[in-house]
């Protein structure tokens, strides 16, 4: 039995070809395949074969399936009707793909269990012809002759070679099996996605738990946002993976681009798992501060460290003679500069890291309390016989540090007597380090009172020696400013020639005077 019906859907095809014919030949063809996977059930193994075969002025494209079928072919010809029922795990949106092609089409053939459905042209009018076949067909098959040059194929196979085929599932292009692709990850995540509500008969985009998997990209690919295999837009990341939702993306009408916000959502989703295989070039991306200023504080913290190092500090603007950026340095901290971060960037940084002052002054408050609690002289290290002792004699003995130390008090005294300001008396004491970095190495007090770390070497074994020099000014400069800083710098660099002037002209009397330590 044959029933025929005057054109092909029952709103103008021709309009409904005019909203469609400017998209891309590949995004329609796909809607041919997008539809075999949503018939497919997860019982049974899926096979899908899409061919196309460019003729001399068309192409032929079949797309044939073992799914569920369609129950009723002559809702093809109603553009919003399905009988299915609408879920965010499903490709499709309504059977409007089927519709999308099919308005291009020269020709059409349906054919699903023991129905045929045609779509046809009689003396230049269109029409629809439905007929029952002897034998039933097991899926779907679909033909169309769609209006395409043969340099289409090359476009078609290099779209439909990207895709992601599911498990279970076998699709062939021309004969040719896709092959499955390896997933590297899987992340769990919520998602905004699409669903219809038949209420208010309106798409709503609410959001759900769903996975990700992450896929490396094949040579010469885009990473790419993909919607449960099919590809959909292009994901702005440097990284060698593409992204397969495992649910809808909400998407623009022509479902070629997605809806605004949702990468940065995947940027967020992906970036706590890929972290550790990013280098630091990769993470100072702008993305990479975008979506890390909406992770967890550990996260961020870990996006910091990889970006920039652990040991690090913000800079701050200079404040008068001092800049503590310089100051920070010294300490051997690396100082990052938020105002050439990127925004994300610059708000962690502010969140997360210390500004150079505040680095300083701790590393200067550190030092200073260690001075003052830890400090003692040689004379009460023999008096208590307790582990600082051991050091003074791991050191040369108690005579040999003693004396190391009456040079360094002597050294440091002609120093500042050099000044334009005349200072108190220094006095000197020892100090260790308890954190076994040994970063302490000397103070100045605001009293003159110069403390020396007995577990660093140089000043016990090379006393006149560059190295002990060296820090001796460095110290004796905080006698005219005691924060470092221009003025500082200006002192230390006055203190070398005093210092210079000091060994050479009265070399004869540091000799007399301290003649084991020459």
């Amino acid at each position: 039995m044959k029933t025929q019906s005057q054109g092909w859907l029952a709103i103008s095809t021709e309009g409904f070809a005019a909203m469609n014919a400017a998209r891309p030949p590949e995004h329609l063809v796909k809607e041919l395949v997008q539809n075999a996977l949503d018939s497919l059930t997860e019982q049974e193994a899926g096979q899908i074969e899409l061919r196309y075969e460019p003729r001399a002025d068309h192409v032929l494209v079949s797309c044939t399936d073992n799914g569920s079928g369609i129950e009723e072919l002559a809702d093809l010809r109603v553009v919003y009707l399905t009988h299915k029922i609408d879920s965010h795990l499903k490709r499709g949106r309504f059977g409007r793909g089927f519709k999308e092609a099919l308005c291009i089409a020269e020709q059409a053939r349906v054919v699903s269990g023991h129905q045929q459905l045609e779509f046809l042209r009689d003396q230049g009018e269109r029409i629809s012809r439905q007929s029952s076949l002897p034998a039933p067909v097991n899926g779907t098959q679909v033909h169309m002759q769609m209006p395409w040059p043969a340099e289409i194929s090359t476009q078609l196979d290099d779209y439909f070679s990207r895709f992601l085929v599911p498990a279970g599932v076998e699709l062939k292009i021309n004969g040719r099996p896709i092959p499955m692709r390896q997933i590297r990850h899987v992340i769990s995540a919520n998602l905004s996605t699409e669903v219809y509500d038949p209420t208010s008969q309106s798409w709503k985009k609410p959001s759900r738990r769903t996975t990700i998997h992450l896929v490396p990209t094949a040579e010469h690919e885009q990473p790419t946002i993909y919607e449960m295999g099919i590809p959909v837009a292009a994901l702005d990341w440097s990284l060698a993976y593409h992204c397969d939702i495992q649910q809808r993306v909400p998407m623009n009408p022509n479902r070629d681009a997605v809806a605004s916000g949702y990468p940065a959502k995947l940027h967020v989703a992906c970036l706590p798992t890929l972290l550790e295989e990013m280098d630091a070039s990769t993470v100072k991306d702008d993305w990479v501060g975008t979506a890390g200023r909406r992770c967890a504080t550990e996260v961020q913290q870990q996006i910091l460290a990889r970006a920039f190092g652990d040991n690090i500090a913000r800079s701050v603007p200079r404040m008068g003679a001092r800049h503590f950026d310089e100051d920070a340095r010294d300490l051997g901290i690396q100082v990052v500069n938020t105002a050439q971060a990127s925004g994300g960037f610059r708000e962690m940084l502010k969140l997360h890291v210390p500004s150079a002052q505040e680095v300083v002054r701790r590393d200067e408050l550190r030092k200073a309390e260690q001075a003052g609690d830890d400090g003692f002289s040689v004379r009460s290290a023999v008096h208590a016989a307790d582990e600082r002792l051991q050091l003074i004699k791991q050191q040369g003995g108690v005579a040999r540090v003693q004396r190391c130390l009456d040079f360094a008090i002597w050294f440091c005294q002609q120093l500042v007597d050099h000044g334009p300001v005349r200072q108190q008396r220094v006095r000197g004491q020892l100090t260790r380090n308890h954190d076994g970095s040994r970063s302490l190495y000397a103070h100045w007090s605001a009293t003159n009172v110069l403390t020396l770390a007995i577990d660093q070497p140089c000043f016990w074994l090379e006393p006149l020696g560059a190295e002990s020099l060296k820090i001796l000014i460095h110290e004796a400069a905080h006698a005219m400013n005691m924060h470092h800083g221009y003025g500082f710098r200006v002192e230390v660099e006055r203190l070398a020639g005093v210092a210079a002037h000091v060994m050479f002209q009265r070399g004869p009397e540091i000799r007399a005077q301290f003649p084991e330590l020459c």
